[in-house]
């Protein structure tokens, strides 16, 4: 590739910086808006023999210097990507369209492939029809969480059969690391990835910060080696991913739809009855319902239902919500719905074939803009129908914005949560350096919690939902760019889209599609109150069933390092809150018994709790010998009654002298003593010189009522002052 934007032309070749492409004859003698031309290869796909008519036409980002994007039109409408082309282009590829097989491409075509995708069930799917014969081998090796039934070799036997030329990997999103550690960076070269469906890192990310982690791998292949897909793209945040070239696949023809347009103050209740009627007048007939809410809109409608609706309905959700759906939880395993009445939330919105007609029901509501759905959106999910005569209808629920903010740039949103998070993310990198350097400068600065900066960095915008800013990657914290682009996309769609009535309709007929619309003012008969009272008892409950269910887990494992690697397996599948207490499972399982750790760690259940609690427990686990616990028997003996000098010059011999974390007020001194070093009895009266003096008894050294031993001791010349958190 050139390092110059000037295009330089070779034998009917030009290329600029990122785009590369091949003429069939020569070069042309102008460049300019129409489909005039054509090619035999587009960055590095090459153009099949029957389809080298192939017409583009070139955006210009500066004309005759660089490209903004490259677009060709499909030689006949529904051709899929795989007669046209023998491999993907590399770069940002936006097909526009549902069902036109970009991953089968890449799947077959004649090179070592990774093609990543957001949901198990499109991964399987791929997988499972590449068996060999009667064998237990498969051309395309499924990486991903477990599935029932399907038994498939190992990454290592798969890369060492020699009998699979072309080695093809489907993984799912969250097992992407796995799969790449076997193969090796320095194996990278020979591979082409695949990111299928990138829009669903923006909207999914904010609450499965996997995909951005995994993400991170994209840009270690090399740039002719790589490519992002999907049939919805927006503008990224990320500056990396809008440098990468783009390629638009156009179509000569629309695919118009026949849309339902229903305008209501309750969506909820008007998907009960919509459902209700539809079950009632058609009752062979299968129905889906897209809807992004699991605990809150879901299974309110499910169980207002009559007792025989209910026996109809399924969820597919992702693997967190599962103990949520309990017995409504399904997974796909074929290409058809598993239920008559089908919920999906949004891990199923992309991914997935369905090979037979049902009626559609889309839901958005402004309550919880994270269920606003795009027109492009509300297109992909309607394309997961694939069956050849289409829908048996499609129908479209939402509620609209009381108050929008049409003064909104968005451009300018942007950069704004853009530079607020890279502010965040400078703050968090350079406070622990300088608190460590300068204990003493601005001494209220001592109890900024760095390791919470992460937790705390959730905001909102223009009525968007809070969603974080920042993303742990390794020791460092950086900006969140699909969260960032969360935002934006909640905040346009809420303050647009969805700000008023007719909204919505106009920019589907302006699309092409046909819309009836209607209009519901008031709702009558809602689902009542105590129906939400209800899920929101069993969510509390099924976490609770879901984090009993993880211990057992651990407890039949032997030994510290098997618990470990189980722990760090489980956290992709479970509730936030419950992989959150898994990782502080991680952290403190070497030093605090099994059972005892297991028992007490759930009462540490928010940042501001655990920080002190782990802190506590790494002061009781130092060694006898340690010279805080030297400090600790000195200056605290067992027994003794102390008045708040005594503390307090005691404490500042361990806070100021050993850890150097500068001078503590009496105040400060007592609650630290009793929060993280001595069991501290109430405050009494004592009386000594003739005078009064409130004392403190020193009960133990045990501050957490462990009675216990360390699993493992911290050494005696072990500095912890860098282990300590948030002093």
């Amino acid at each position: 590739m050139s390092a110059s934007n000037d295009i330089i032309y070779n034998n009917g070749r030009f290329t600029d910086e990122k785009y590369e492409i091949l003429f069939c004859s020569g070069l042309p003698q102008s460049f300019n808006d129409s489909y005039d031309h054509v090619v035999q290869t587009i960055n590095g796909a090459d153009v099949s023999l029957p389809y080298r008519d192939l017409k583009y036409k070139i955006d210009w980002q500066e004309k005759g210097k660089s490209i903004k994007s490259i677009s060709f039109l499909m030689p006949q409408d529904k051709t899929y990507l795989g007669d046209v082309f023998a491999t993907s282009p590399y770069g940002l590829i936006k097909k526009n369209r549902t069902g036109i097989g970009a991953t089968t491409l890449e799947l077959h075509s004649e090179r070592n492939s990774i093609v990543v995708v957001p949901t198990r069930a499109l991964a399987y799917e791929k997988a499972k029809n590449s068996r060999i014969g009667e064998s237990d081998k498969y051309s395309i090796l499924y990486v991903g969480g477990r599935i029932k039934d399907f038994k498939i070799p190992s990454i290592k036997a798969y890369l060492s059969d020699k009998d699979i030329k072309y080695k093809k990997f489907i993984v799912v999103i969250d097992s992407l690391h796995t799969l790449l550690e076997k193969i090796g960076e320095e194996h990278f070269k020979d591979y082409f990835i695949m990111f299928d469906e990138i829009d669903s890192y923006q909207y999914d990310s904010s609450y499965r910060p996997n995909m951005e982690q995994n993400f991170d791998y994209y840009f270690k292949f090399p740039e002719t080696q790589r490519c992002m897909v999907s049939a919805t793209v927006g503008k990224f945040s990320n500056a990396r991913i809008e440098n990468e070239p783009v390629i638009n696949v156009t179509f000569s023809s629309p695919a118009p739809r026949s849309i339902n347009l229903i305008h209501t103050n309750d969506v909820l209740t008007r998907t009960k009855k919509f459902i209700e009627q539809h079950v009632k007048s058609y009752p062979d007939d299968k129905i889906l319902v897209a809807l992004n809410l699991v605990t809150r809109g879901i299974l309110p409608i499910i169980n207002s239902f009559p007792t025989e609706i209910q026996s109809l309905c399924g969820i597919l959700c992702s693997s967190k919500s599962q103990k949520d759906a309990g017995s409504y939880y399904k997974e796909i395993i074929s290409s058809e719905l598993p239920s008559k009445i089908t919920f999906m939330s949004c891990t199923y919105f992309t991914g997935i074939d369905i090979n037979e007609r049902f009626h559609l029901i889309s839901v958005a509501n402004v309550k919880f803009p994270f269920t606003l759905l795009s027109t492009d959106k509300l297109t992909q999910i309607a394309g997961r129908c694939r069956h050849h005569e289409g829908l048996l209808s499609e129908t479209i629920i939402y509620n609209t914005y009381d108050q929008p903010d049409s003064s909104i740039d968005y451009n300018l949103l942007q950069q704004e949560i853009v530079s607020d998070a890279k502010l965040l993310s400078d703050f968090a990198s350079k406070i622990k350096r300088v608190k460590y350097k300068f204990p003493m400068l601005i001494r209220k600065f001592n109890d900024i919690p760095e390791d919470e900066i992460l937790e705390y960095s959730q905001k909102a915008y223009y009525g968007s939902s809070k969603v974080n800013l920042l993303r742990q990657v390794g020791e460092g914290i950086v900006p969140s760019y699909f969260n960032i682009d969360n935002i934006i996309i909640q905040a346009n769609l809420k303050n647009t889209l969805y700000s008023q009535p007719d909204n919505l309709f106009y920019a589907l007929r302006n699309e092409g599609n046909n819309v009836n619309a209607f209009s519901i003012e008031k709702e009558e008969d809602v689902i009542p109150q105590e129906i939400y009272e209800k899920v929101e008892e069993r969510y509390f409950l099924t976490t609770e069933e879901e984090r009993t269910d993880l211990i057992t887990q651990l407890r039949e494992k032997t030994n510290s390092e098997s618990r470990i690697e189980l722990a760090q397996g489980l956290r992709n599948d479970c509730k936030r809150v419950n992989s959150v207490f898994l990782e502080h499972f991680i952290e403190l399982q070497k030093y605090v018994p099994f059972e005892k750790l297991v028992e007490i760690l759930p009462k540490y259940d928010n940042p501001l709790k655990y920080k002190t609690f782990y802190n506590a427990v790494l002061i009781w686990a130092l060694d006898e010998n340690h010279p805080i616990k030297s400090a600790m028997r000195e200056n605290f003996p067992i027994g003794k009654k102390l008045t708040n000098v005594e503390i307090t010059r005691g404490m500042n011999t361990i806070w100021n002298g050993i850890l150097n974390y500068g001078r503590l007020n009496s105040v400060i001194a007592v609650r630290k003593l009793g929060d993280l070093f001595c069991k501290v009895g109430d405050r009494t009266s004592s009386y000594g010189d003739g005078k009064k003096k409130n004392v403190y008894p020193i009960l133990s050294y045990d501050v957490l009522g462990l009675d216990c031993e360390p699993v493992e001791r911290i050494p005696s010349s072990e500095n912890i002052t860098r282990m300590l958190r948030n002093r």
